[in-house]
């Protein structure tokens, strides 16, 4: 799951069509626009993996294009519990855990993401979803392709929550170093759930859930044979989307952050993507340095909108992770 695919369908008239999209279950595509079709695997004729151009992060298609296109495969990646496609807006919920799958997410053309009947009623929509959820009303706006609906939803009483960079990079630019030139003492193990020792080292359970609902690769840096350092690479639509990337306190300023992000990226181009995305906070300096040193480049940002005012105690956990 995660490829892209097309994958050509006989119906029980003897008609074919073909389905291109993610790969989402085995008998399911999400296409670009987050609509998903399902197919019985018996009436398959054919299909194959859609290779992915050789193109820098980043770049091609138009800006609007390429910002719903990360941002979707973000969204992928880290599943809410709860979703509704409402026209081009996709509306999350997963128990207040995280912002990211507990709002809406504009998808579909700019300048206000392609909603059914109109922004207002968009808007409103979100609110009475938030209601039969229980949480507070939210709604992620990627910068600056949907910047008339920031300038909306500013003006409505929408308060600015957060706000995040979105960064990319190309794999094979990383200088990807094999595991056995890291120190003696250091070494690396992967696994496809997240472990209780990949959790410990990033002190937090709550949002295992939502990880555990896409394929993932969990890898755990580990020093005398305790877990210091820890990431997640999730693959959707030819992105690489790098989250969780934390390192203990007393091995900071070690190598172990860029050891930790050049494994991901190996483990990326093991899989045939060259493309690497991560989410991270603006006021994440540390994680913005290591990236920054990396070569990662700013593509976009995008902030949380709220409809009251949040206190600590009662907003959606903020990614504090080295990778979001």
């Amino acid at each position: 799951m995660g490829k892209r695919v097309s994958v050509r369908v006989v119906d029980a008239d003897g008609s074919t069509r073909d389905l291109v999209g993610t790969l989402v279950s085995p008998t399911t595509v999400k296409r670009r626009d987050e609509s998903e079709v399902e197919f019985d695997p018996a009436a398959i004729s054919h299909w194959r993996v859609v290779a992915m151009t050789s193109q820098k992060a980043g770049t091609g298609a138009p800006m609007s294009v390429r910002v719903r296109e990360i941002e979707a495969a973000a969204a992928c990646t880290w599943p809410a519990e709860i979703t509704v496609m409402s026209g081009g807006w996709l509306l999350r919920s997963s128990g207040g855990v995280t912002r990211r799958a507990n709002s809406a997410l504009p998808l579909g053309n700019p300048p206000f993401g392609d909603p059914d009947s109109g922004v207002e009623h968009a808007v409103a929509e979100v609110v009475e979803f938030a209601r039969m959820h229980g949480m507070r009303p939210a709604i992620q706006v990627a910068l600056p392709v949907y910047a008339p609906l920031d300038e909306h939803l500013a003006e409505s009483g929408w308060e600015a929550a957060s706000e995040h960079h979105v960064l990319v990079h190309d794999a094979r630019s990383i200088g990807v170093r094999e595991p056995s030139t890291l120190p003696r003492r250091w070494k690396l193990r992967h696994e496809d759930q997240p472990s209780e020792a990949w959790r410990s080292v990033q002190g937090r359970d709550a949002e295992a859930i939502i990880m555990s609902r896409w394929p993932a690769d969990y890898l755990s840096l580990w020093a005398d044979d305790i877990p210091v350092g820890a990431g997640r690479l999730a693959i959707s639509d030819g992105w690489g989307v790098i989250t969780r990337v934390f390192v203990s306190p007393a091995c900071r300023r070690s190598g172990a952050g860029v050891a930790i992000m050049e494994e991901l990226a190996r483990v990326a181009l093991a899989s045939g993507v060259e493309r690497l995305a991560v989410q991270v906070s603006d006021d994440n300096r540390p994680a913005l340095g290591l990236y920054a040193r990396l070569g990662f480049r700013h593509h976009h940002t995008y902030r949380h909108r709220v409809h009251e005012a949040l206190s600590a105690q009662e907003s959606p956990s903020a990614d504090k992770a080295l990778g979001g």
